[in-house]
């Protein structure tokens, strides 16, 4: 797995989680703790190469991920309910991601974020 830092919304921080680390730290999303960033700790920019995860109130999941500057900042969003099928969706994302395999990138509809 490439290098990478997760930061909770707990302010916790974890190195180079491994896939069941990342799986087990979006269980714990809920909406007093609504959102985890994952970025790359392995040379890139952190604040340019990143994910993140942030659950809605509605139970969908808000997924992001930036891969340079502004101009390279993509969305997609995982139908409720999170609880069920939607925290697997994400998992999947989130460490497909971490693992620098390209295969995130298939597994959703990304739209370019306008900032």
């Amino acid at each position: 797995m490439t290098a990478t830092r997760v930061h909770t919304a707990t302010g916790a921080v974890h190195d180079s989680p491994d896939a069941d680390t990342l799986y087990d730290l979006l269980s714990e999303l809920n909406l007093a703790l609504p959102f985890l960033v994952v970025e790359r700790a392995d040379g890139r920019d952190p604040e340019q190469h990143y994910i993140q995860v942030h659950l809605a109130e509605d139970g969908s999941c808000l997924v992001e991920y930036r891969d340079g500057g502004p101009d390279q900042h993509f969305r997609t969003i995982v139908a409720p309910p999170y609880a069920m099928k939607g925290h697997d969706e994400v998992a999947a994302l989130v460490t497909s991601w971490a693992q620098d395999d390209g295969e995130w990138t298939r597994r959703a509809h990304w739209q370019r974020v306008q900032v």
